[in-house]
């Protein structure tokens, strides 16, 4: 008995001294500013173990002409973040009986007229593993222009080859979740953004979340590009599905709190959006994303979380025009960590993982 009574002293407290704890604010602020000092680390960051924020701050400029510092209130782009909340919507329709995971996209798009749009399915969207070629990759390769509709963009990847049969393979494709977006306005009836707020915002009380044609806006930075001009805006609203709400880093503390409860999805939902469906030895191409498996509009991330202890962490990073950001919760455990950066910086810090975890 007494054996058994010290091994789960000794379980219960590993667990506790692995989570972080508001005394250790100043050791934090050490590492954070130190990453900040080495130019890795350009924004806000959040560190929370579950509802408890252990440690929020926010470095560097929002506007260098007017000297404006970055705030922890600031609201900033969350760039492909926001495939996790198009996950959940599409999920949320399955739970509905509206789609299945194994339909083929040509059911309920039949304007897209890929000719493996019969092959092509809901599932396969959500893993990145239809094939499609990335419609940002077309723009930035200079194939396919940058100002023109979300419409007008599928209707031009419809005449584009896939990168390799669906279902065989793993390739990151905005396309796809432009696509999931078009299913979500059809079976909700409603503007990509009006459901996210309804259906994700609204109910979790993210208050500070929200669309604008601009990437400016009120209380958001300035975005800042390698030689040190600033981002120009793009003149058109943005896609629907594949990205590009604002935030702050406590709305998204509240959403990271909720992934994995009831309040968004059944339990049945969170463990589909929570399996590996992809992995980095079927990626097509060198690209960040594909350097780890992915689910359903998450990806799983082994990071340092306890001295030599690795964990699993479920979330996203997201990388734009003169921005980056992450949002990970590790895996049955509390930790929470949200960053983002007004100037395109690697959004997954290492010495962050690494120093937090010898705390």
């Amino acid at each position: 008995m007494k054996i058994l009574q010290l091994l789960l002293f000794c379980i219960v407290f590993q667990s506790a001294s692995a989570q972080l704890n508001k005394s250790q604010f100043s050791e934090i602020d050490k590492i954070v500013k130190k990453l900040y000092s080495e130019g890795k680390l350009h924004g806000g960051i959040l560190i929370a173990e579950g509802e408890n924020i252990i440690y929020e701050n926010a470095f560097g400029m929002a506007d260098r002409n007017l000297e404006i510092p970055n705030s922890t209130k600031t609201r900033f782009i969350i760039n492909s973040m926001g495939k996790m909340f198009t996950a959940i919507l599409t999920l949320q329709l399955v739970e509905d009986d509206s789609i299945k995971l194994d339909d083929p996209i040509s059911k309920h798009l039949p304007w897209f007229k890929h000719p493996k749009a019969n092959e092509i399915t809901v599932h396969q969207l959500l893993s990145h593993r239809s094939g499609l070629k990335g419609y940002f990759d077309e723009q930035i390769e200079g194939r396919l222009p940058f100002f023109i509709s979300q419409r007008e963009v599928l209707d031009k990847m419809a005449q584009l080859d896939l990168n390799f049969e669906p279902g065989k393979g793993y390739d990151y494709s905005n396309t796809g979740y432009l696509l999931l977006g078009e299913i979500i306005m059809k079976y909700r009836n409603a503007d990509y953004y009006d459901v996210q707020r309804t259906r994700i915002f609204e109910p979790l009380g993210m208050t500070n979340t929200y669309n604008s044609t601009s990437i400016y806006g009120p209380g958001a930075p300035v975005y800042y590009l390698s030689d040190g001009n600033p981002a120009t805006p793009f003149p058109h609203s943005n896609y629907r599905g594949d990205g590009g709400s604002k935030s702050t880093l406590k709305d998204l503390h509240k959403f990271m709190l909720a992934i994995g409860s009831d309040k968004l999805l059944k339990t049945e939902s969170w463990d589909l959006m929570f399996t590996e469906y992809s992995f980095p030895d079927e990626a097509t191409r060198p690209f960040g994303a594909h350097f780890f498996p992915y689910g359903y509009g998450c990806g799983f991330f082994e990071l340092p979380y306890n001295n030599e202890e690795k964990a699993i962490a479920i979330g996203h990073a997201g990388a734009g025009y003169g921005s980056s950001d992450l949002m990970i919760k590790f895996k049955d455990k509390d930790r929470i960590i949200i960053l983002w950066n007004n100037e395109y910086l690697n959004p997954m810090p290492m010495e962050l993982f690494e120093e937090l975890s010898k705390l």
